[in-house]
């Protein structure tokens, strides 16, 4: 059992030697090293982090991989919540350094191809996109984040590293939250390219300060388009520009809810590039007393805005109802703590490999406003899948 985490530079933080693992379901929990049940579940785990000050420094390496539908208890809304669906993982490691993946890895790897077992259909979708937008009509929300599900397998053995140094073989296309767990009990890769930001711990002369990275917008870019044409197609977007607004005064409201200082936006909207894709953000801070505790964090912020929508606490009602599959790991988070630091992603870009079955389960979605086309949506929804997929499949090959 191990973990990576993306420092920039090519190099990697691997975090290794795990003395406690432990997956926590709503009423229960395993000991991922013994298999055994162990009495607490997740309450007790988020009551533990309620011991944890913001201003904590972190020694050894702690990761959670924390669930999507683990939201809905920070929301009131523990009836939705399957008692069969893992909602936490949460690893405390002995060890940790900075590596390069050829260090860790020295053989040549072997690029998986993998092949699509089952893809989101249009007729599918635009059902789901329905509902969606009669919500909408309604007055229910202003915007939601509608996402589905991608199966894929393969046929050779592949080691987890196979899949990571392939993914990352250029540096280019690695992502600022870039992360992998391998866990080994169960057989499962949790691999993700994410560039999105939930909340990061800044140290700063007047305290602690917490920042949010949201992403809103989504244009096609490769390496022959050119960047300020496509720049300005997405800025000028009504659309992609509400959507943004949206969230961001979303978050802005969450970190607000932290404590009292309100939040300020920093940057309204700034350029991102990702594999075959330019995104805009906006940069969201404020500062927090050092006694804040990290469960307060998670209470305010967790799920993100970008990937549910608003009101917050009824999107999470409406994806509930109209999305035919549990999220689980893609659109939840994956937190580092160690050191000085302690950040949270939002899992975008994220699959879960099971390497036994040899299949991998990935998600892709975007925001659904009054002035979305269903279409339009579906095809955002499709570039979004080969950002990621695309190293792993034959050339051309699309769903």
């Amino acid at each position: 059992m191990w973990s990576l985490f993306y420092q920039g530079g090519g190099e990697f933080l691997y975090c290794f030697r795990p003395y406690s693992a432990k997956l926590h379901y709503r009423h229960h929990s395993l000991d991922l090293s013994t298999g055994r049940k162990i009495p607490g579940g997740v309450l007790a785990f988020i009551q533990g982090l309620d011991q944890v000050p913001l201003s904590a420094t972190f020694h050894k390496p702690k990761v959670m991989h924390l669930a999507f539908e683990l939201g809905h208890l920070f929301h009131g809304q523990a009836e939705l919540v399957p008692g069969h669906l893992p909602l936490a993982i949460e690893i405390d490691y002995l060890k940790a350094r900075r590596v390069r993946l050829e260090d860790l890895w020295s053989r040549v790897p072997r690029p998986p191809k993998l092949r699509f077992l089952q893809v989101p259909t249009w007729d599918e979708y635009h059902q789901a996109f329905q509902k969606v937008y009669e919500h909408l009509l309604r007055g229910d929300c202003y915007q939601v984040n509608l996402t589905a599900q991608f199966y894929l397998m393969w046929k050779e053995n592949h080691t987890p590293s196979d899949f990571i140094r392939h993914l990352w073989s250029d540096e280019a296309r690695i992502g600022a939250y870039a992360h992998a767990t391998w866990l080994s009990t169960m057989g499962k890769l949790l691999l993700s390219n994410s560039p999105e930001c939930l909340v990061q711990r800044r140290t700063g002369p007047r305290g602690i300060e917490l920042y949010s990275m949201p992403i809103k917008g989504t244009r096609k870019f490769t390496a022959r388009d050119d960047f300020e044409e496509v720049w300005d197609a997405l800025r000028s977007s009504k659309k992609e520009a509400g959507e943004l607004n949206m969230i961001t005064d979303l978050v802005r409201n969450d970190l607000s809810r932290v404590h009292r200082p309100r939040a300020r936006v920093h940057a309204a909207t700034r350029p991102l590039r990702v594999p075959g894709l330019m995104h805009q953000y906006s940069l969201v801070g404020c500062e927090v007393p050092q006694e804040v505790s990290w469960r307060r964090v998670l209470e305010c912020l967790f799920p993100g805005g970008s990937i549910s929508g608003a009101p917050k606490r009824k999107v999470l009602e409406i994806i509930h109802q109209v999305e035919a599959e549990s999220r689980g790991h893609y659109c939840g988070s994956t937190w580092l703590a160690y050191g000085s630091t302690l950040a949270g992603s939002i899992n975008i870009r994220t699959a879960e490999l099971d390497m036994g079955l040899k299949e991998m389960r990935y998600g892709a979605g975007g925001g659904v406003t009054l002035k979305s086309r269903a279409s339009e949506e579906f095809s955002e929804m499709m570039h979004k899948s080969e950002s990621f997929l695309s190293p792993f499949l034959a050339q051309n090959f699309k769903p």
